[in-house]
């Protein structure tokens, strides 16, 4: 650990350390591979949105680095502007085409605050009054991944 002055350390090299994750398990690496399937809605050089897997609700979208970064701690500012860009185009597609009643973000750092994917990334949850969350989480169907990201990728090609 880097000391900065008066015992201070640096969090980003400490975090590191403490909780590297082995990146050749990252499930958000093999997608920005093609190594693994994902219901893409958009990618650049930088980063990669597409449908959760295990959706709360119809439309739960993922905002990732294309580089392994384990947090947001350790990811650079550069990315982390392109991420939460990308997170406002989600949001405003999921209101706007999907009719989404309101929108949370997500953005958990450690396991002990609920990180599972040790990649950064941000949860874009949209919320309806008339659709339940899932509980317990099933994994999307072929059907409806593709019949939502068809329609947010329309809507966020435009703004990105």
């Amino acid at each position: 650990m880097t000391n900065i002055g008066n015992g201070i350390i640096d969090i980003r090299q400490y975090v590191h350390e403490k909780h590297m994750h082995n990146v050749t398990d990252c499930v958000f690496c093999r997608i920005a591979e093609g190594r693994e399937h994902a219901f893409k809605i958009y990618e650049d050089e930088s980063i990669m949105v597409f449908l959760d897997k295990y959706p709360l609700s119809p439309g739960h979208t993922l905002v990732a680095t294309r580089k392994h970064f384990e947090n947001i701690l350790t990811t650079p500012d550069t990315f982390l502007s392109k991420m939460i860009v990308a997170v406002k185009a989600v949001a405003s597609a999921q209101i706007n085409i999907l009719n989404a009643d309101g929108v949370k973000i997500i953005q958990n750092n450690g396991s002990i605050v609920g990180q599972e994917i040790f990649h950064v990334h941000f949860h874009v949850i949209p919320y309806y009054h008339k659709i339940p969350l899932r509980h317990p989480r099933r994994i999307i169907s072929k059907e409806e991944g593709n019949h939502i990201s068809n329609k947010l990728r329309e809507y966020i090609q435009e703004i990105l």
